[in-house]
């Protein structure tokens, strides 16, 4: 047991400064001046506590593809999530799923958790007819423990294999029947590419009271102006979206531009997330559609984002809710996302004169410990 002694702690709400108890992982206490005389007690100087970061858009075993065997991506290793703030990962498919097939997908999921990581996975790709690991959407949701969803399954984008909205549908009725069952979350995540279809053909698939809006969450809604009017749009029709947290494409906006554009326009922040597309690949087309050059998405930009939206003037507990709390009640990610009693004991300790990382925590244990201990 350790109690963590007057840290300035966001759970992602402003507390003020808080003693911590921490036992098995878990957080079993939290209060001003606790007295926790049985535990190891640990002392931060000038840190901010803030909860672990969700990244629930990372391509595990590596993406790309687009520009033959060469353009394979490496897949990420646990140390690197780790030294980015992110202590809870959701992995998943994109264009390649011929060579980097789902079960490749579990098994890194697997080793994840192994190495400390709270780590889930969606099943499928951006084709369709979804691929899966049972040949049920289903039953890879209910049977497999990491699989939450399917993911990220396109529109909009060359890759994609024209799924219709009829087709959707279906996806969204599995995954819904799945979570029922299952308890799960059976989220949909959809790849938005450039095309000017955009979100139409998920607008048309929840045109009636069927299918339910919050079933899909719609991704790099941020490419471009069209894209994130099209997402504005969305949300006011009670849906949520995920910004990418970084694009180099010249027509991309930034995070903090993003959501000051969606919020100054009525969009609820809580219907917002952040997400990295961490080993991603970031091709360049050329007007025929042919490949021309790849580079590879970072998960070190999602606290670089979240600076970014401080530093532009959003109140550190609003900057938080996008990469913690609201991607871990969309995904039903229970135990992760805020710093609680009974939650798991996954936080960042932030430096308050530089606000750079200084030390992560992942279920009680210290990944590292700066001289500010």
């Amino acid at each position: 047991m350790i109690s963590i002694k007057e840290v300035e702690l966001y759970d992602p709400a402003y507390k003020g400064k808080m003693d911590i108890l921490i036992a098995n992982g878990y957080i079993e206490e939290i209060s001003q001046r606790g007295k926790f005389d049985f535990a190891q007690e640990i002392k931060l100087k000038n840190v901010i506590a803030i909860p672990g970061f969700i990244d629930g858009h990372v391509h595990v075993i590596g993406g790309g593809g687009e520009g033959g065997f060469t353009s394979r991506i490496n897949e990420i290793q646990t140390s690197k999530l780790l030294n980015c703030g992110i202590t809870s990962v959701i992995g998943l498919l994109g264009t390649d799923s011929m060579t980097k097939p789902l079960i490749s997908l579990f098994a890194k999921t697997k080793a994840l958790q192994a190495e400390g990581m709270n780590a889930y996975m969606m099943t499928g790709s951006y084709q369709y007819p979804v691929q899966t690991i049972t040949d049920s959407i289903e039953r890879d949701i209910i049977l497999i423990d990491p699989i939450i969803g399917v993911g990220e399954l396109a529109i909009s984008d060359h890759r994609s294999s024209s799924i219709t909205v009829d087709e959707l549908r279906k996806v969204a009725q599995k995954c819904r029947v799945a979570s029922m069952i299952s308890s799960k979350s059976g989220k949909i995540i959809v790849h938005v590419g450039s095309s000017k279809k955009m979100l139409s053909p998920l607008m048309e698939a929840v045109s009636d009271d069927e299918i339910k809006i919050e079933s899909f969450l719609p991704t790099h809604v941020n490419r471009n102006k069209d894209l994130l009017r099209n997402a504005l749009e969305w949300i006011k029709m009670g849906g949520f979206v995920d910004i990418t947290a970084e694009d180099t494409s010249k027509e991309a906006i930034s995070v903090e531009e993003s959501i000051d554009y969606l919020t100054s326009n009525g969009a609820e922040l809580d219907h917002i997330l952040v997400s990295s597309d961490s080993q991603g690949s970031i091709p360049t087309f050329d007007k025929d559609g042919n490949f021309v050059s790849m580079k590879v998405s970072d998960c070190a930009v999602m606290f670089k984002a979240f600076r970014a939206c401080v530093r532009k003037g959003m109140k550190i507990e609003n900057a938080l809710k996008p990469f913690t709390v609201n991607v871990s009640r969309f995904f039903k990610l229970d135990n992760a996302g805020t710093i609680e009693k009974s939650k798991r004991a996954d936080m960042i300790f932030v430096d308050r004169d530089t606000f750079e990382i200084d030390s992560i925590m992942i279920k009680g244990s210290f990944l590292n410990k700066s001289s500010k201990f």
